[in-house]
């Protein structure tokens, strides 16, 4: 269902609510006013009917009251200390036993007599010891109810029709932007020229918009992340497939000599060695990209990996002539963690050093009351401050034209486990990375 659909579904919800409370609040006032009117229509006409009697005796106010009655239609009951001395009904005298009082504030009287409703009140005559009741039918006391309900119909009808523009403006409001940004997120296209986002008057609109437009962003800086990758690893499978298509085909014209043909045979085990390796490190970094359960973390010595990782580099250093310094922290240094992969971690980083080092790598661990920290710092040539933020994008192309997926990798498995690294500057002017694990 679209949103205009629901708002409009939502606003008759509404309407209906609204029309049914205000339904019964206007016919509850309705009815209150109207029996307030109405009390007050008989007391005051009943008022008026006893200030015109002027007699002084019983007979002769009998007979006022017979004339009133043929003039208006309205029965009395004469009463004299209490005791009925004349009455204009014709049949039986209502109980007035029966009565109930309908309003205290006119002083009117109901009462029910066989299948007749009347309103009654009491007025004494002026100086005289006579009390007068005068009834009036409910069709005589009753007053024109219609122009009330009529506004309240009115008033209703309002409500109704004013609710129903409300809810058809509401949802034109609230979906054009909505289509409006569909469309704009619908011609997002990160091979093309960003296009300006719409702009509303409604914040949330604005804040939707503008995720929208950093959504595009990330979209374009992946595939523009995507082409220099693929150009990078066109150029790394490059040189060593050339290499070894030139000294296969030399072999295979016999245009070498054996001595030739045996170091042809080594360049080419080299090169495919190479290869096999920035294969594996691809389905390597793929595997941690996709599956995030692959890390089985538990508790490890910090120390035990970073020895571990030294071990696996010690002869490639050694052949360098690069020495490999230790110093740890005081503390042991237990953490939760993947060990194999956090060893492959720091052998990446150690081997990236040794590559750029000339004579030093130094780790160093120290621990804090939230953090573990590491430091790797060798006394090469340094990374320059503008790529110390893309030497962990895949198959960036460092100093000396050296590419790989090495770091890459290295800042996946860090970020793993919720920790962060850095390139920096060593003491020594070299390359420095620095790893903040936190503890757990």
């Amino acid at each position: 269902m679209k949103i205009r659909s629901k708002l409009i579904l939502y606003f008759g919800i509404l309407l209906v609510l609204c029309f049914s409370i205000a339904g019964i609040l206007t016919a509850v006032f309705l009815q209150s006013a109207s029996n307030r009117l109405l009390y007050a229509n008989v007391s005051v006409m009943n008022e008026n009917i006893a200030s015109s009697y002027s007699s002084d005796t019983t007979d002769e106010i009998i007979a006022e009251m017979a004339d009133i009655k043929s003039a208006t239609g309205v029965e009395t009951i004469l009463f004299l200390d209490g005791i009925q001395v004349g009455s204009t009904f014709a049949e039986e005298i209502p109980d007035l036993t029966r009565a109930i009082v309908a309003s205290e504030k006119y002083a009117v009287w109901q009462l029910r007599s066989e299948s007749m409703y009347f309103y009654y009140t009491i007025s004494d005559l002026a100086a005289t010891g006579y009390s007068v009741y005068v009834f009036r039918s409910e069709e005589l006391a009753d007053i024109d109810r219609t122009g009330l309900f009529f506004a309240g119909f009115v008033g209703i009808l309002f409500l109704v029709i004013s609710v129903s523009v409300v809810s058809v403006f509401a949802s034109r409001v609230f979906a054009l932007p909505i289509r409006e940004l569909a469309g704009y997120a619908n011609r997002i296209d990160p091979q093309g020229k960003p296009e300006k986002r719409p702009i509303f008057d409604i914040e949330e609109f604005n804040e939707l918009g503008r995720a929208l437009q950093k959504a595009a962003g990330r979209l374009k800086e992946y595939r523009d992340s995507e082409r220099e990758f693929l150009h990078n690893f066109s150029h790394e499978m490059k040189t060593p497939l050339t290499n070894i298509y030139g000294y296969a085909e030399g072999i295979y014209c016999g245009v070498l000599n054996p001595e030739e043909s045996q170091n042809a045979c080594k360049v080419i085990m080299n090169e495919s060695e190479k290869l096999k390796d920035n294969i594996n490190q691809i389905l390597f970094l793929g595997r941690l990209d996709a599956v995030e359960n692959t890390y089985k973390m538990q508790k490890v010595n910090l120390a035990d990996i970073l020895a571990d990782a030294m071990t696996s580099v010690q002869i490639v250093a050694k052949d360098a002539g690069i020495e490999l310094m230790f110093v740890p922290a005081e503390a042991e240094c237990y953490l939760i963690g993947d060990a194999e992969k956090l060893e492959a971690a720091f052998v990446n980083i150690l081997s990236n050093g040794i590559r750029y080092a000339k004579t030093t790598i130094r780790i160093e661990t120290a621990v804090t009351y939230d953090r573990f920290f590491i430091t790797i710092d060798d006394d090469g040539p340094g990374i320059p401050e503008s790529d110390r933020e893309r030497v962990f994008e895949r198959y960036f192309i460092g100093f000396k034209g050296h590419t790989g997926l090495g770091l890459t990798i290295t800042k996946s498995i860090i970020e793993a486990h919720g920790a962060q690294i850095s390139a920096g500057i060593s003491p020594a002017g070299g390359a420095r990375f620095t790893i903040a694990i936190p503890k757990r």
